[in-house]
Formats: C-alpha cells, structure tokens, sequence
C-alpha cells in the first residue's frame, strides 16, 4: 500500500513537472520570419523582454525594418538578413511597432508586415 502510494505521488510530481515545462516553453520569446509562413497579424511581448528574431525562411530576407507604428521612426533596420540567421532585441518603450521585411532584394515587391504590441512591464 506504502509502495503503491510513493508510485501515485512520483508520477503526480513528474506530471506537474511537464506541465509546468510546457507552459513556460509557450511563452512567445521569439519572432519567426519566413515569408511562406502565416504569421501572426499581431504580437505581445513585455517591454524590455530579450526577441529572439530569425530567419527561417530557405534564402536572404531583404530590407527588413521595425518602427514606431504611430511616428513611423524607424528602430532598426537590416538591409540582408542570412537564411538561419538570428539576433536578440529589446524594446525599450512601450507602443505599437511593425515589423517589415521581403523575400527579393527588389523594392517594388510588396513585404510582408506584421504588429507588435509592446506591453508595459509589470512588477509582480
């Protein structure tokens, strides 16, 4: 009965681990960008949270831009951006942003954009 109660209780223990592993892991710590992809219209990430951004996508993204929405004040700017490549940001500031970027190096080629919500970070 003891040995069968510790069974009961270890695998409770494992279970709550992996439950708790997989809600932490869905936390939207990285950007992903691939024109293929549907990509979300809009994300949330915390202010002053580290993004990881990268390109998943077979060849060089082109001309790959972040601004302000409202101002349009440009944050950061990548003219060729490597397939497999990646690199952490912040955002300092609160707002809305987008997030640009094509697939060929040709300016009349429409981007593909996405928002980003950057949310006031909140002490616990």
């Amino acid at each position: 009965m003891l040995c069968s109660a510790k069974i009961k209780l270890s695998v409770v223990v494992v279970f709550v681990f992996f439950a708790f592993s997989a809600t932490t892991e869905a936390a939207p710590n990285s950007i992903i960008l691939n024109p293929i992809l549907k990509t979300p219209e809009r994300l949330n990430i915390y202010q002053n949270a580290y993004v990881k951004v990268s390109n998943s996508f077979s060849s060089v993204l082109y001309n790959i831009t972040v601004s302000e929405s409202l101002s349009q004040k440009r944050v950061l700017s990548i003219r060729d951006f490597q397939s497999g490549q990646s690199f952490a940001m912040s955002f300092s500031k609160a707002g809305e942003y987008e997030i640009c970027y094509s697939s060929k190096k040709d300016a009349s080629v429409p981007k593909t954009c996405f928002q980003v919500d950057v949310l006031k970070a909140k002490l616990i």
